[in-house]
């Protein structure tokens, strides 16, 4: 970040408030818990300075062993931004119209997240929109972000959404989802006291949660050793804060993350909590709607292009042969050393 873009930021970001939270209705909340921007000024044709606040007992996104913040807060962040900025300032109705998210991909300062388990953290995003369509009649994105806490750079990120009217978001959606149901045998997607087979849910702990409601992955002895089964609570505070007719967006990434977390683990044993996993960067795509009533399989493996100094995971979502979602998370890689540095220090 040059010193000149930071100045601007600051600068600017002195007109913003930090309370209270904007509307629901214009970030498509149901519950005011659960809206984390508070302000927004336009500083240019498509630039715009955006004011959060996270709350450090979110009911969902908190600090992992690592001590560093949710990077899922800055994804749920741009998620409300690009629905505020399109019904503020691009005069996108509140009615009758379905933002479809297609990418977003970030990436973060060493270290991580900053949190602060005594007051809410003000967030600042410096945010560009460009339109990816010329198309007639078509609303699409990509939200460019650089965000600023206490006037600190900790990362940027991107985000693609496109808005669509009713009657072609129920065209896309009969056309862009998994065919009829495959048969495969698991937990369905249902409440948690749903039977869950010879299937067993995580532990909270193996996938960087604290409560067993918020986990997302159940294993299952008939899949790969690779291959979760995704367990859905629709009356998760956090995960469905309001109905939706597929699986949300935001669900899918966090159960990906949770399976990437879980492989982390995984894979490096007791320098897993030596070395608590800090996320770097992700880059997630989504291809079609997931249905709420058939079984969805978590899949993840190795990034074979990680390099020897970072732990990175290719994890994917799939329901009836087709790939819902797909993403890769990479983090620093911990090494050997850090436990005989342990070691030597207890002697």
């Amino acid at each position: 970040m040059t010193a000149g873009i930071v100045e601007f930021a600051l600068g600017a970001s002195r007109r913003l408030s930090f309370a209270p939270t904007v509307a629901r209705r214009l970030v498509h909340k149901a519950a005011d818990s659960q809206v984390l921007l508070t302000d927004a000024h336009r500083v240019g044709r498509d630039r715009f300075l955006v004011a959060a606040s996270w709350s450090p007992d979110h009911l969902l996104y908190y600090p992992g062993l690592s001590g560093a913040g949710d990077p899922t807060l800055l994804v749920e962040s741009m998620r409300q931004s690009a629905i505020y900025l399109s019904h503020r300032f691009y005069r996108v109705p509140t009615e009758d119209v379905h933002f479809v998210l297609s990418r977003l991909s970030a990436d973060f300062a060493p270290g991580g997240l900053p949190y602060d388990p005594g007051a809410e953290l003000p967030v600042v995003m410096d945010i560009t929109c460009v339109r990816t369509t010329a198309k007639p009649g078509r609303f699409a994105m990509q939200l460019s972000v650089s965000l600023y806490i206490h006037g600190r750079w900790y990362g940027r990120a991107d985000f693609r959404w496109a808005v669509l009217p009713q009657a072609k978001y129920d065209v896309l959606r009969r056309r862009n989802s998994p065919a009829a149901a495959d048969g495969t045998a698991g937990p369905s997607a249902g409440p948690l006291d749903d039977s869950m087979g010879d299937s067993f849910v995580l532990r909270p702990a193996a996938v960087g949660r604290r409560h067993d409601r918020d986990v997302l992955l159940a294993a299952d002895p008939r899949l790969p050793a690779n291959t979760w089964r995704l367990r859905l609570d629709r009356t998760h505070p956090v995960h469905f804060d309001h109905e939706s007719d597929h699986v949300p967006g935001m669900v899918l990434l966090e159960a990906l993350q949770q399976a990437a977390y879980a492989a982390y683990v995984r894979e490096f044993g007791p320098l897993a909590r030596l070395a608590p996993r800090v996320l770097s960067s992700l880059d997630t795509e989504f291809h079609c709607f997931g249905e709420l009533d058939r079984p969805v399989d978590i899949v993840v493996g190795p990034m074979r292009d990680a390099g020897r100094a970072r732990a990175g995971f290719e994890v994917s979502a799939v329901q009836g042969g087709r790939t819902l979602a797909d993403a890769r998370f990479v983090s620093a890689a911990p090494s050997w050393s850090l436990l005989s540095d342990r070691e030597a220090v207890s002697c």
